[in-house]
C-alpha cells in the first residue's frame, strides 16, 4: 500500500496545477455535427478528448494541462477542441463511429470526419503539443495546393489558403506569396496586407518587412487583435533567433533582437531573457541561468500564475544540481509570501515534499488547507488533503525507524 501511496504523490508532483487561469483551451460547445461544419468553415483539423469522469489520467489532462497558457495559445490557434464524455449518449454514439481503447484518447479528426492521427495516454504540456504539430505535419494539404499552382491557379482565395496549409504544415511560404505578389494581381491593399500577415514567419525576411510598413500596419491593426499582431511579430523574431543557431550567424539574433525592439517593446525584454535563458541552458551555464530566471522573476510582478509557470519549467531542468533546487524552493517561497494564496500555497508546499522537507511541509500543509478552504477551492483542497495523507504515513514511518 506504501509503494502504491509513494506512485500517487509522485503523479500528483508532477502534474501539478500551474495553469495560467482563463488562458487555456477553448472548447466547442455545439453537437458533432456542428464542429465538422465549423472545421470546414475555418478549414481546420478537430481535436477531441474522449474522456470518462472514472479516469484519472482524464482529470490531470483536463486540470493540469488543458489550461495551462502554452496548451491554450497553440490549440486554440490550429484546432477546434472538442471534448467528450464517452459515457454520455453522444459520446457513445462518437465511439461507435470512432472506437475508444484506452482513456483518455486523443483524435485529430479532418472536417470530413477521418482520423488523420490518434493516442491514447495523457502526457505533459511539452510532448502535448508536439503531438499536436505532428497531426498538423500529417495533415498537411498543401500538396493538393502545390498541384494546382503548378497547373496555374492564381485567385487570390487560393493563393491565400495555399499559403495557410504551408505555414500550418510548418513550410517556408515566403516563395509562394513573393511570386504572386511579384506577378502584380489585382487584390486592394487589405488583401495584400492580410496575405502578407499570414505569409511571415520570420523577421529576416522581405515579407517581414513589406508587412511592417505603415501601410500595412495599419491595416492589419483594423483586422487583427493587438494580441495576434503581437505573437506574430514575437514568433517570426523567434524563429529567426532559432535560425541564428541552426547556420551559426550571429547577425541573425542581433537582428531578431533589432525588429523586435522596434516593432513589438512592450515584450523586448521579454524576449531578450529567453534567448538568453536559451543560451544558459544549451551552454550549461547553471550561473547564467539562475542569473536570468530571477530576471525574469522579477519582470513578472504580481503575476503569479506566470510565476508558477516559471517555477515548473525551472524544476524540470539540470534537475539534480543542487543550485536549481535551491532556486525552485527560493522562488516558490517568494511566490507565496508575495501573492498569499490556495495556488501559490500549494506550490510550497510541493516543493518542501519534494526537497523532502517533510516536518516543515506538515506544519505548511494544515495552513494551506486551511486558506484553500476559506477561498472555497475544492480542487486544490483536493490535493492538499493528499498531501497531508502522504505527510503523515511518511512521518509515521519515520518514527517507527521504518521506510
Amino acid at each position: 500500500m506504501y509503494n502504491s501511496l509513494k506512485v500517487s504523490i509522485s503523479v500528483l508532483l508532477l502534474f501539478f496545477f500551474t495553469a495560467a487561469f482563463g488562458q487555456g483551451m477553448k472548447f466547442f460547445e455545439g453537437n458533432w455535427k456542428e464542429a465538422l461544419k465549423k472545421a470546414g468553415e475555418e478549414k481546420k483539423l478537430i481535436f477531441v478528448d474522449a474522456y470518462t469522469k472514472w479516469c484519472g489520467p482524464c482529470r490531470r489532462m483536463q486540470k493540469n494541462i488543458f489550461p495551462t497558457k502554452a496548451a491554450g495559445d497553440f490549440y486554440n490557434k490550429n484546432f477546434i477542441n472538442v471534448k467528450l464524455d464517452m459515457e454520455t449518449q453522444e459520446g457513445m454514439k462518437f465511439g461507435l463511429e470512432y472506437p475508444v481503447g484506452g482513456y483518455p484518447t486523443f483524435f485529430f479528426i479532418d472536417p470530413k470526419g477521418k482520423v488523420v492521427h490518434r493516442h491514447t495516454g495523457s502526457m505533459d504540456t511539452y510532448r502535448f503539443i508536439e503531438m499536436g504539430k505532428r497531426a498538423l505535419q500529417l495533415y498537411d494539404k498543401s500538396f493538393d495546393y502545390a498541384k494546382q499552382w503548378e497547373e496555374g491557379k492564381r485567385d487570390y482565395d487560393f493563393v491565400l489558403e495555399y499559403v495557410k496549409s504551408l505555414v500550418r504544415a510548418g513550410k517556408p511560404a515566403n516563395k509562394i506569396a513573393l511570386q504572386y505578389l511579384r506577378s502584380k494581381p489585382g487584390i486592394s491593399k487589405d488583401q495584400k496586407a492580410v496575405l502578407l500577415f499570414e505569409a511571415t514567419t520570420t523577421c529576416d525576411s522581405k515579407l517581414f518587412d513589406m508587412m511592417t510598413k505603415k501601410k500595412y500596419l495599419k491595416v492589419i491593426k483594423e483586422i487583427y487583435s493587438t494580441k495576434e499582431i503581437e505573437d506574430k511579430i514575437y514568433d517570426a523574431c523567434w524563429n529567426t533567433f532559432l535560425r541564428s543557431i541552426e547556420y551559426d550567424v550571429k547577425e541573425l539574433e542581433d537582428e531578431a533582437k533589432a525588429k523586435m525592439k522596434k516593432y513589438n517593446k512592450k515584450r523586448y525584454k521579454e524576449f531578450v531573457n529567453k534567448i538568453n535563458l536559451y543560451h544558459a541552458e544549451n551552454s550549461n551555464d547553471i550561473d547564467g541561468y539562475i542569473k536570468t530566471v530571477k530576471k525574469i522573476f522579477r519582470s513578472l510582478k504580481d503575476d503569479w500564475q506566470r510565476k508558477l509557470e516559471l517555477i515548473e519549467e525551472v524544476s524540470t531542468k539540470f534537475q539534480s544540481n543542487g543550485k536549481i533546487k535551491r532556486l525552485v524552493s527560493e522562488l516558490s517561497e517568494k511566490t507565496f509570501k508575495q501573492n498569499p494564496n490556495p495556488k501559490t500555497y500549494l506550490n510550497y508546499v510541493r516543493n518542501l515534499i519534494e526537497n523532502e522537507e517533510y516536518d516543515k511541509a506538515q506544519e505548511h500543509v494544515y495552513k494551506a488547507l486551511n486558506m484553500a478552504k476559506k477561498a472555497n477551492d475544492e480542487e486544490t483542497e483536493k490535493v492538499l488533503r493528499r498531501y497531508q495523507f502522504y505527510l503523515q504515513k511518511k512521518l509515521s514511518r519515520k518514527d517507527t525507524g521504518t521506510n
